[in-house]
């Protein structure tokens, strides 16, 4: 038993206590990310981030943030956009128009991956590139595709691992959190 206890305490200052961090979960507070802006104008201008060249969550327009974090090759998520475009479509009319900042952080995504990825109109909101993981590491490391909803400040709402299957529960769900401010 003590061999088994010194190997786990080995183990333990072996790693870095942030490699040991979780996604964030409903009720904590989003971590400091600092992203950068995404390459195209019409990006920048849903995000309101024009002439900036990062940002950080509380930069952003609207009551709530929703960042799916995703992978430039992950099957996934492109099983997922079709429902996300939905949302999105619905999100950017009525009452919700204006009120959500959607994003895509591609975990592990260059530049040049983003603009094809983004040429395939497979998302129409935001793809925000994370070409180290930096932003995907300080997530605790999520698996993709992984949904978050936060305030602008931080206050976590909701997270999702994988794909979401009622897209139109996630949307009423978003309605009733903008309802309650």
């Amino acid at each position: 038993m003590t061999v088994f206890i010194r190997l786990i305490f080995c183990l333990l200052l072996a790693f870095p206590a942030a490699a040991l961090a979780a996604p964030p979960e409903v009720g904590q507070t989003m971590p400091a990310l600092t992203l950068p802006v995404p390459q195209d104008q019409a990006g920048q201008e849903m995000l309101g981030v024009q002439g900036k060249t990062s940002f950080t969550l509380a930069d952003l327009p609207g009551e709530l943030v929703f960042i799916e974090v995703i992978g430039v090759y992950c099957p996934q998520c492109v099983k997922q956009s079709p429902g996300f475009k939905s949302l999105f479509n619905r999100l950017s009319k009525g009452k919700t128009k204006g009120r959500v900042a959607m994003l895509a952080l591609a975990a592990g995504g260059n530049d040049a991956e983003i603009r094809q990825l983004a040429s395939t109109g497979q998302y129409l909101f935001p793809i925000v590139s994370d070409p180290d993981y930096a932003a995907h590491k300080v997530l605790g490391e999520p698996l993709t595709p992984f949904t978050i909803i936060c305030r602008p400040g931080g206050e976590v709402l909701y997270t999702h691992l994988g794909i979401v299957e009622d897209v139109d529960g996630l949307y009423q769900q978003i309605k009733a959190l903008l309802d309650k401010g």
